[in-house]
């Protein structure tokens, strides 16, 4: 039986060391709004200490979602909320937001593998849906 929570625990602190929190995020952030030049064009309009703060909050809120399927109070209102202060994205950049994530943990840790990007895709996959569905609710193109 593999403990896939264990493996991205290790990860998770391999990549995100006391020392240096932000390194990992801000270059998952940077892979994310380079994805396509549909995610460059959305984090455009948006000032990018604004963005980054927003996708970072929304990161470690995601990560506890799990399959309790609890979900902490300040995600929901920063997945629902269209104003300046929510998340807002298209419910399609989700895909990318994985994308993006698992190339950064396959560039940032050392020791990774496939069953350790697994891990990864299972831990984030709760909170990911969650959002992605939470856009598909509330996202508007207009809300900009």
């Amino acid at each position: 039986m593999k403990f896939y929570r264990d493996l991205f625990d290790a990860s998770l602190n391999r990549v995100l060391p006391e020392s240096d929190k932000k390194a990992f995020f801000l270059a998952f952030y940077t892979a994310f709004i380079h994805m396509s030049p549909e995610t460059e064009q959305h984090f455009a309009r948006r000032p990018s200490e604004e963005g980054q703060q927003m996708i970072y909050k929304s990161f470690f809120a995601m990560l506890a979602v799990d399959g309790a399927l609890f979900v902490p109070d300040f995600l929901e209102r920063l997945a629902r909320e269209q104003s300046h202060d929510g998340l807002r994205l298209p419910p399609r950049f989700f895909a990318f937001w994985r994308e993006a994530m698992l190339d950064t943990v396959r560039a940032r840790d050392p020791l990774c593998d496939e069953e350790i990007l697994t891990a990864w895709a299972m831990a984030i996959a709760p909170g990911l849906e969650y959002l992605r569905r939470q856009a598909e609710l509330h996202y508007h193109a207009g809300g900009e």
